[in-house]
């Protein structure tokens, strides 16, 4: 995004939290995360170009790495600190 304003959404993830992919056929998919009262669905426009297969692929990509890590801290027993960022690749989202 260059030049314009940003809005930030953190969403703090517990047990109770949820993502849900929802296929039709039809129209395009949608893609919900929902965490406490919140819920974000990711939605496309109708007409979809190169750009919206690569941030769909982008998304899997990096849910994919999130999944690894979170398995990581879990396995290894440390708990992870709320503030620090981490340092290898991502999208803010």
């Amino acid at each position: 995004m260059a030049g314009g304003r940003m809005s930030a959404l953190s969403l703090p993830i517990d047990t109770t939290a949820s993502v849900q992919f929802k296929p039709f056929r039809a129209r395009t998919p949608l893609f919900t995360v929902k965490a406490g009262r919140v819920l974000v669905t990711l939605t496309l426009p109708e007409r979809l170009n190169a750009g919206d297969v690569e941030f769909a692929r982008a998304l899997a990509e990096q849910a994919a790495a999130y999944a690894v890590e979170v398995e990581r801290l879990y396995r290894s027993g440390r708990r992870p600190s709320s503030s620090g960022r981490s340092a290898g690749k991502g999208v803010a989202a």
